[in-house]
């Protein structure tokens, strides 16, 4: 790999942005989690595991101060949902933020905690309520999902009947075929954007269910679902600032 100073700048623009750091410290986050568990199971001596539990630690603590006012993100996106004309759009748009906002907002009570500076008498239940809301959040996401591959499906079945008629038409122009070659194209940009964040959330979806107990996963497979989504994150925050 040769480093050059295009990819240099690429590289600081993406460490610019609070998301691209945030998402960078997520993936070391779970990298820790999930190596804990494998040097553990491994037989490690205690300290050199306790090692990468204190990294995994330190670097969640410091996560939720780039998140502290996230929930104020999500209730903006919520209420610009309230617009959608689509009313399957709408439910799902508005059920995601709202579960979002409110697992942001459980987990500033997990931050004060954490750095002793309030500490609530009730604060399993206040974490358990925030895994509940992300898990509501992201189900919310899957089913928006589910109908965009509906409407893309659609979409595409038009295209291709107007495909076939405009193959038909022997008086077709050069401006018509481009034209649906570039809305072909952009369909199949769309589905395939759908379908990334499809899978991400369907993985993101054991990091919760395994904290409220709905699923068995141990602290190996949990580490790496949030590699694995922390990473499709970083490439999606990477495509958006440098193409």
């Amino acid at each position: 790999m040769i480093l050059t100073h295009a990819g240099i700048d690429a590289f600081n623009k993406y460490l610019n942005t609070t998301v691209g750091r945030e998402k960078l410290c997520r993936c070391v986050q779970y990298f820790a989690r999930f190596y804990a568990f494998y040097l553990l199971r491994k037989g490690s001596p205690a300290e050199t595991v306790q090692r990468w539990v204190d990294l995994r630690t330190h670097i969640a603590n410091g996560r939720k101060f780039y998140r502290l006012l996230k929930p104020v993100e999500f209730a903006q996106a919520g209420i610009k949902s309230l617009n959608a004309p689509d009313e399957i759009v709408r439910f799902t748009g508005v059920a995601k933020q709202l579960g979002m906002c409110l697992y942001y907002l459980s987990e500033v009570f997990v931050l004060t905690n954490a750095i002793n500076f309030y500490k609530p008498k009730n604060l399993q239940r206040i974490f358990e309520f925030g895994q509940k809301c992300w898990l509501f959040g992201i189900t919310a996401s899957l089913l928006s999902g589910l109908y965009t591959f509906k409407q893309l499906s659609v979409r595409e079945y038009m295209l291709g009947k107007t495909r076939k008629a405009l193959l038909m038409n022997e008086e077709k122009s050069e401006e018509q075929i481009v034209e649906l070659k570039a809305q072909e194209k952009a369909l199949a940009r769309e589905k395939y954007n759908a379908q990334y964040q499809f899978v991400q959330d369907a993985v993101d979806t054991i990091i919760p269910s395994s904290a409220l107990g709905f699923i068995k996963a141990d602290e190996g497979i949990v580490g790496l679902a949030g590699v694995i989504t922390s990473s499709m994150a970083m490439v999606s925050q990477w495509k958006k600032l440098n193409g």
